[in-house]
Order: structure tokens, then sequence, then C-alpha cells
């Protein structure tokens, strides 16, 4: 059985580890991403770097001109595999779903992973947009039941044409030299008698952060060992400098390590293994990868109570839910979970089976592969 996965945006680890599973499951998987995109780790599936470069050095105009060479190219290669199953991950661009819409009409059979219901900056094309998306799709992929509930009720979709498949963990950026947690620290001048809480990920204002900075102070009048590590790209200058003056104002005594750049793949093992907890504040999510990324890691985690994180982070089991906009509960959970080694010590137990079923990438491509059987019926 053949499948083609598609991902114009950057080719995500996501379904790189995706495609590796499924090509271990006995599947031919062609993978067609961004022509600059390059994978660290081996595979033994096909590449095909199709889609326009995300180099900034190319000129608008030539990424306009690749663009459309790349949608006819992959236009008539699907239209030469209609039998096979297409499942498209994460779209560039708002052209991206018009393509997919127009391929659906052709008869492609196509599949979708909705990782979100909708973008986070929604516009009303947006709606109308995916409307039409969800409706071509033959199914849909998500990763919880309240993403499919969301989406069952916005768009008004039928719940059978909806399948959850969990979300794997990114065991693809474990290190291969097994890092140690005293070498990590090493690396982030921190010591290993540290209380390490972790903020990782591309930075957006929904994410929270502000939240978490409110609470800084009030968890360091409480406990001083607590280091808090803010590791991250900030999505536009006006935000990084929101923060930046918020941070000015607090006392500093290197309690709290800021890191505003992007942390390339090779560099997230060391963050995540120096880490004891990771804090994810957001005010709004769908879904978040950053939970298996420190589920990979076997670290728990303290989040708001939104979106499926109810669903992803079991309370007092993985980790800790909190009112989302509350600085004072999120400060007290943290020193809460610091001052609880016994709870810390199960948590990761549990998550470590966790990773062994429920978010297990054989499991994931074993349902996955199910879906595109179904498109034949």
């Amino acid at each position: 059985m053949k499948v083609i996965l598609v991902d114009s945006l950057i080719g995500n680890d996501y379904t790189f580890c995706l495609a590796s599973s499924l090509e271990k499951e006995g599947l031919d998987v062609i993978f067609i991403v961004p022509a600059n995109r390059k994978f660290s780790k081996l595979n033994n599936f096909t590449i095909k770097r199709w889609a326009p470069s995300k180099d900034r050095n190319d000129s608008k105009l030539l990424k306009l001109f690749k663009y459309f060479q790349y949608f006819f190219k992959l236009f008539f290669y699907l239209l030469n595999n209609k039998k096979t199953a297409v499942h498209f991950q994460f779209f560039r661009t708002k052209i991206d779903i018009l393509f997919f819409i127009l391929l659906r009409l052709f008869g492609v059979n196509l599949v979708h992973t909705a990782h979100d219901v909708l973008p986070h900056e929604t516009k009303k094309i947006d709606y109308f947009l995916n409307y039409f998306l969800y409706r071509a799709a033959k199914k849909i992929i998500v990763h919880s039941s309240y993403i499919k509930n969301k989406l069952s009720s916005i768009f008004n979709i039928d719940k059978m044409k909806i399948e959850i498949v969990p979300h794997g963990n990114f065991d693809i950026y474990q290190s291969d030299n097994h890092l140690s947690k005293e070498k990590a620290r090493k690396e982030l001048n921190l010591s290993p008698k540290d209380k390490v809480l972790l903020y990782f990920g591309f930075i957006k204002e929904y994410k929270g952060l502000d939240t978490l900075l409110d609470s800084y102070p009030l968890v360091q009048k409480q406990n001083k060992e607590i280091k808090f590590i803010i590791a991250g790209a900030i999505e536009s200058k006006s935000l990084a400098q929101l923060y930046e003056n918020k941070i000015s104002t607090f006392k500093n005594d290197g309690s709290l390590i800021t890191n505003f750049n992007f942390i390339p793949s090779e560099k997230v093992a060391t963050y995540f293994t120096a880490a004891d907890f990771v804090v994810l504040p957001y005010k709004d999510i769908d879904h978040s990868g950053v939970v298996h990324m420190a589920y990979s890691f076997e670290i728990p985690i303290i989040a708001t109570s939104v979106g499926d994180f109810p669903e992803t982070i079991e309370e007092g089991k993985s980790g800790f839910l909190v009112q989302k906009n509350n600085p004072e509960a999120l400060a007290d959970t943290i020193i809460k979970a610091f001052n609880d080694n016994e709870l810390k010590s199960n948590m990761k137990k549990y998550i470590k089976e966790l990773n062994r079923n429920k978010y297990s990438w054989d499991e994931s491509a074993r349902k996955t592969i199910n879906i595109y059987n179904s498109l034949a019926g």
C-alpha cells in the first residue's frame, strides 16, 4: 500500500515521525516537503522536495513562480495516483486549502489532520475556507475528543468522518549520545541541584508567557531555588518588547534565564533533559506538540486547563492543571510541584507507560493505516 504525505509548511517533525512509523508498518511512503528541508535522522522512505524553499534569501517573485510550479507538478502527480491515500498535514498559505478543495473535485482520496480546528489568529475567510476544507476531506484526523467535538460543533461535520489518532511523541529529539542531566545543565549554566522549570517553543501571545512572568516573583518569594528557563523565538518585535519590559522590572539573580531565539533541533534535548517540569500557561489551544516533547523526555507538565490539556495532561498523574490567566494559582502549583519529589518520580514512571502505549508511534501508525484502508469503502 502506498501513501502520499504532503506538508508544504516546513516538513514538520510530526509528519516525519508519522512517515517513519508508516514505513515500518510496510507502507510505501512518499513525503512531499519544501525544497530546503533537511532531516537529521535517517529514513527509508521517499522524500520529494517539491514545495518552494523557506529560505528568506529567495526573492518573493521567485517563490511565487515556484509555488505555482509546485502546484502544477503536484496536481498531475496526484491525479496519476487517484486511488492512493493522499494525506495533507500543515498548509503554508490559504492557497493550499483552495488547492486541496480542487483536488477533491477531481476525485483524489484526501485525508487531512486538523492539528488546530482554526488558525489562532482567525479571520472571517478562515471559517469559509475551513468549511469547504473539512467537507473536501474524505477523512479528518484529530488528536483528541476535545478537537473532534469542537470541529463537529463549529462546522457541523458528521462525527463518523472524524477519527481520533493520538499524537505520537517526539523521540526524534532524543540525543543519540544519551545526554545526561548533569551535562545538559552544565551547557545551560545550571547546577545539578537547581530546580528547573522550562517554558519552550515559538512564543505567541496566546501561549501566556505574561502569566508565567507574573507568577515568577510570587514563586521567588517562597522558593529561590526554582529556576525559570524561557526558550524560543518571539512572534513579533512588539511582543518581544512587552516581555522584555516586564522582565526588566525583576531583580534577577540568575533565577530567570531567557533565550529568545529559535532553538535548533540539535539543542532541543539539552533544554528538556535539564528540566524537572515543563510549563504551558496557555490562554487558548486545541492541541500542543510541546506536550509530547515533554513526554518524550518523561517530564511532567504544569499547564492551564484549556483546549485538550485535560485529556493529554492527566491531573496528578502526568502533570497539574490550573485556571488560565491566574498567576497566583500558577505560582502555587509550581511551588507544590517542586515540593513533592515522590509525586514527581511517580509522574515520570506514569509518563513512561503513556509513551509505551497511548502515545506510541506504532499505535498511531496502525490507526492511521486503518483510516487509509477505509477510503476504499
